[in-house]
């Protein structure tokens, strides 16, 4: 703990205080954007369930910073234990269906960055396929194989979706209007985006990196894919890896890692600190801290993550009364 907090110090000082402030306020913003973007999801969701935008940031940052001292994103999973105890009518599958709806813009952008830097390296398609013209047969059968594999685990998934593709629906009801989806859900969240990358350039400025928009689009990628494959939370080092590979020959190698964990270290200490905040003000501080300390038990999971939603304090139970001792009868 001594160690990292040395080290958030040194890449503090490091990083001018104008430009520090900016990107954290950048950071703000862009959790306050995904928040009012998932407020608007869920209101359209659950139109009865008195969906407001105050408990909604404290809980998505709430979540965020839980993923900041958890492994496993187990943040997200207390997110949705949160919304599903405070709204009332919603379902864990309802929620799941939100959650897609929420990334669906995020999904669509990163698919275009990825295409992009695929495309914009020479030679991504010169791709040979000889060994599939010299074995004909096995190619074929391989082919056949694999599309009955997929008929095969389709038609399984599909029976399984059916029982609860209702409730999924009813998550993704601000998709059956098409106007308002675009306007505040995309629209909130391409805001957001450009906030996300707003962080980058600030840091990458800061800690003397070249800022253009093909590198700033390199991060962005590079910390997408670190935070899907992360284990460790923060995914700091997949991170520093990841932005050690894309910003190859931009920058020395010395100060592109102190970049990754420079920016990597401030950020989450800002999203920890911000979210921790604003959930202990929505659950209270004691039920916060016991979600920090939570660590998973076999049984018992949901039953913790619902009292901290709804902001219980566990109490002991109170001490049972003696029985009378029985009085002898004359």
């Amino acid at each position: 703990m001594v160690s990292w907090l040395e080290s958030l110090w040194d890449n503090l000082t490091a990083v001018s205080l104008p430009l520090l402030l900016l990107g954290l306020a950048f950071q703000a913003s862009q959790t306050m954007l995904v928040a009012l973007a998932w407020r608007n999801i869920l209101r359209a969701a659950y139109p009865k369930g008195g969906v407001t935008y105050r408990p909604i940031l404290s809980y998505y940052a709430g979540g965020t910073a839980l993923n900041g001292v958890l492994p496993a994103s187990a943040g997200t999973v207390a997110m949705l234990g949160f919304f599903r105890t405070s709204i009332p009518g919603s379902t864990v599958s309802g929620l799941l269906g939100a959650t897609v709806v929420e990334n669906v813009f995020f999904a669509v952008v990163a698919v275009v960055i990825y295409a992009w830097l695929f495309l914009d390296k020479a030679g991504s398609f010169d791709v040979h396929f000889g060994w599939f013209s010299d074995h004909v047969g096995l190619t074929i059968l391989l082919v056949i194989g694999s599309a009955l594999l997929i008929a095969i685990s389709l038609r399984i998934l599909w029976r399984r979706a059916k029982t609860t593709w209702a409730n999924a629906k009813e998550g993704g009801a601000i998709l059956g209007q098409p106007r308002k989806f675009l306007t505040q859900v995309v629209g909130v969240e391409a805001v957001s985006y450009v906030a996300r990358m707003g962080v980058n350039a600030t840091f990458m400025k800061a800690f003397h990196i070249p800022v253009s928009l093909t590198n700033v689009f390199l991060i962005v990628a590079a910390s997408s894919i670190s935070s899907t494959v992360a284990i460790a939370p923060g995914a700091v080092g997949a991170q520093t890896a990841l932005a050690s590979v894309v910003l190859k020959g931009v920058a020395p190698a010395s100060a592109i890692s102190a970049y990754a964990i420079g920016q990597q270290i401030i950020t989450t200490a800002w999203n920890v600190g911000f979210g921790l905040v604003l959930l202990a003000r929505e659950i209270g501080w004691k039920a916060t801290r016991r979600l920090v300390h939570f660590r998973k038990k076999k049984e018992g999971e949901a039953g913790d993550l619902e009292a901290a939603a709804s902001g219980e304090a566990e109490t002991e139970p109170p001490p049972e009364s003696p029985d009378p001792s029985p009085t002898s009868t004359p």
